[in-house]
């Protein structure tokens, strides 16, 4: 399990958020896009509200107890 502000980098990592919808916030660069459950993933993609987000490109940081 990772705790609040640590960033998601490993499969595990956001099979953990999915199965339990722990909130995860989402980053470009510096500047927050958004926070949500994560719906579905895969090796390329993030699933949330509706919209996709490229792993390579964006940042996903846990956020427990949000």
């Amino acid at each position: 399990m990772l705790n609040q502000g640590n960033i998601l980098l490993y499969d595990s990592h956001f099979l953990y958020h999915l199965k339990h919808s722990v909130p995860v916030q989402v980053y470009d660069g510096n500047v927050h896009i958004q926070i949500g459950i994560i719906a579905r993933f895969n090796e390329h993609f993030v699933e949330m509200e509706d919209t996709l987000y490229n792993r390579q490109r964006f940042t996903f940081i846990s956020r427990p107890g949000f």
